[in-house]
């Protein structure tokens, strides 16, 4: 019996002698004896049988991901205009009543920085040389620009005061509230400015004015245009005014194709629109100034059509006179 179990002790020695120690993990090594975790998987290197379409959905999931959090999210222009309480800059025109500095009241209007307003300088004294036009020069104001309707047609005076480091088409959100200065023009009387982001691109790509008064420039017909009562929803359209102008803001210009037709629609122009409460303080200046017989055309919105009544229409442009 001895005998037996000394030959069998030396065949498995010679056993484990053929199996070697390279197929014997070494503790904690990954796959080796006494490890408990598989051993990890390594990408191959580039030429060295790399999995390209492993590498593509790597990428995906990394992009749809988002931002990494060393990297900021961009701002939302929405969110932060609501979190400040702010309204557009002609909504601030038509809830004027409840706005007034001399009534202590407040609020914050948002927008972008427009040119700065022009007046006209100093009554010219003789000189030697003799009368000297001082021209137009830049009065304490500046434009804000509504950039919320209108294509840039409407805006607000504001005084910014010195000190403000601010440049043209910085979009700003500004406190303050509404004052008259000793010309009776309205404007906005700014105590606070915070740069906000810009909005989301515009679909008008109708030439924007050069500043945002009510004043009626002149021009040609666009390509494209179409007399207003064969127009479709976002058409440039030419108009007629027909008859006789709103009674308030809001009614709407009666407007045909040519004078002697019959009111097709009731066209409102950017920023007509009740103002708050009934109180209307706007100026002859914050007004549309339309004449009867006289044809123009705007970029319009949808058109509501009504049965036994006149279709209604909203322009998204400033209107231009026909020359």
């Amino acid at each position: 019996m001895r005998r037996f179990l000394v030959v069998g002790l030396v065949g498995l020695v010679g056993l484990i002698g053929l199996v070697g120690p390279g197929c014997q993990g070494k503790p904690n090594e990954p796959g080796g004896a006494g490890s408990d975790r598989p051993e990890p998987v390594r990408d191959a290197a580039p030429g060295l049988g790399a999995n390209p379409e492993r590498e593509d959905a790597l990428a995906t999931i990394e992009a749809d991901a988002g931002p990494r959090p060393d990297e900021p999210e961009p701002a939302d222009p929405g969110k932060l205009v609501a979190e400040l309480g702010a309204i557009p800059a002609w909504q601030a025109v038509v809830d004027r009543a409840q706005l007034l500095a001399r009534r202590g009241q407040h609020g914050v209007v948002y927008g972008r920085i427009g040119p700065a307003l022009m007046v006209a300088g100093p009554t010219p004294e003789p000189t030697d040389a003799g009368l000297i036009d001082a021209g137009m020069i830049a009065s304490p104001y500046v434009w804000l620009v509504d950039d919320t309707e209108s294509n840039g047609a409407l805006g607000i005076r504001v005084e910014l005061g010195h000190g403000r480091d601010l440049k043209e088409a910085d979009r700003v959100a500004l406190g303050g509230a509404w004052a008259v200065d000793a010309e009776r023009h309205w404007f906005w009387k700014v105590d606070t400015v915070q740069v906000i982001p810009p909005p989301p691109p515009t679909d008008l790509h109708d030439p924007s004015p050069p500043v945002p008064s009510h004043a009626v420039g002149n021009g040609g017909l666009p390509a494209g245009v179409r007399p207003i009562a064969l127009a479709k929803d976002g058409d440039a359209v030419y108009f007629t005014v027909v008859g006789a102008p709103p009674a308030s803001e809001g009614d709407g210009w009666p407007v045909g194709n040519e004078l002697g037709d019959p009111v097709f629609a009731l066209l409102t122009l950017p920023g007509e629109r009740s103002s708050y409460g009934g109180q209307d303080m706007r100026a002859p200046d914050e007004r549309w100034q339309l004449k009867r017989g006289q044809t123009y055309w705007v970029r319009i919105g949808k058109i509501r059509l009504r049965t036994d009544k006149p279709a209604l229409i909203h322009a998204r442009t400033a209107p231009v006179r026909v020359m």
